[in-house]
């Protein structure tokens, strides 16, 4: 199956479903397989300060997606953070918010990013 219409197969699923609901909100997104969909999220005020949040013990072969404040509804939800499993060659970049130039807050989704090629090997 080409990259495309997998790509508007979830895309399609995403809008399908009202909304992906976890322990403590709306969750940024659904996972399904190596791909996640997700729906812009913009606040003309930042997000509350993130909760305390005792991140616990690291587990192999998983990355930390910490918690953070999403928007439903007008109001701000915390979105309790998760362990993300790895995926051979890329690393795994948390859900975070960012200020634009607008001054709008813009929730960027968690992605998978390509891990670098190795080095190449010392010359003989």
């Amino acid at each position: 199956m080409t990259r495309r219409p997998v790509l508007f197969l979830m895309t399609l699923l995403s809008v399908a479903s009202s909304a992906c609901y976890g322990r403590g909100g709306f969750l940024l997104g659904a996972m399904l397989g190596t791909a996640i969909v997700t729906a812009a999220v913009v606040s003309a005020t930042p997000p509350p300060p993130p909760r305390v949040v005792y991140v616990p013990v690291a587990r192999e072969g998983y990355a930390w997606q910490p918690g953070y404040w999403t928007l439903q509804d007008g109001q701000w939800v915390w979105v309790d953070g998760q362990w993300i499993a790895l995926q051979t060659g890329y690393s795994w970049s948390p859900a975070h918010w960012e200020q634009d130039p607008s001054g709008s807050w813009r929730l960027q989704a968690g992605e998978w990013v390509p891990d670098p090629p190795p080095p190449p090997p010392p010359p003989r």
